[in-house]
């Protein structure tokens, strides 16, 4: 596989950003399945590649791995900051797709994130349930009130008045039909600090009467929970493995 920085002026933010890419080293002469996977907070995109088997993981399934830098944003228009948001939606993700073999079918796009990247990830899913055929979320920030102690800078993104219920709110507007197409995964350890918070949260889920699978699993907030965490996704996930 290669392992690939890409690093572009982005019109909608004004700045030079840097998107990781995994390919394989061979291209087929189709587009390629597609993983956007997404970073937790203080990190970024080269965490993924760093702390996990990832490379391998896509070597094995044969896919491409599209791993941005959205900093501290949460995967939002921040209120009182820059519109990452829409720099993925509007601009990073159709631009990449005519830069490289990547798959626009739904059912070869796949979105993964790890803790805000798992928040990312379901706002993914619920804000665009037509782009993905699969959506898991690795100790998702699903409660923003868990975030205050570790986020300084919170209302930078959100503004003075954090939402309730913001992943709720987005899948309650998505059409149910869509959201019943895809198939979810979402994980946490047992000693994870938002574990209180993604146990109700499956209420939630199950409330829609989705295909989701909630795991519980021995762990932590941390990179060794999510580097075995993503190799169960990649075997959950509709691949085939070479």
């Amino acid at each position: 596989m290669s392992l690939t920085h890409i690093t572009r002026f982005s019109a909608v933010l004004q700045e030079h950003l840097k998107i990781s890419v995994i390919l394989p080293d061979n291209l087929p002469n189709k587009p390629l399945p597609t993983i956007w996977l997404l970073h937790g907070l203080g990190e970024n995109g080269s965490c993924w590649y760093r702390f996990t088997t990832i490379e391998n993981l896509a070597s094995q399934y044969q896919v491409a791995v599209i791993m941005p830098n959205v900093y501290r944003s949460f995967y939002m228009d921040e209120v009182n900051g820059l519109s990452y948001w829409t720099y993925l939606t509007k601009e990073l993700m159709p631009e990449l797709r005519r830069m490289l073999p990547l798959s626009t079918l739904r059912n070869q796009n796949f979105v993964i994130g790890n803790s805000m990247g798992g928040f990312g990830a379901l706002k993914f899913g619920f804000k665009h349930p037509e782009w993905f055929s699969a959506v898991a979320a690795l100790s998702p920030a699903v409660n923003l009130r868990d975030i205050i102690p570790i986020m300084s800078d919170i209302s930078r993104v959100f503004g003075p008045n954090l939402p309730e219920n913001y992943l709720e709110n987005l899948a309650l507007a998505a059409p149910n039909k869509q959201l019943k197409e895809i198939q979810w995964y979402r994980s946490i350890g047992d000693h994870d600090f938002m574990r209180d918070s993604n146990d109700h949260f499956t209420d939630f889920m199950n409330s829609l009467d989705i295909n989701e699978t909630y795991s519980v699993t021995p762990g932590d907030h941390d990179w060794n929970f999510w580097d075995n965490e993503i190799k169960k996704v990649f075997a959950w996930l509709p691949l085939s493995s070479n």
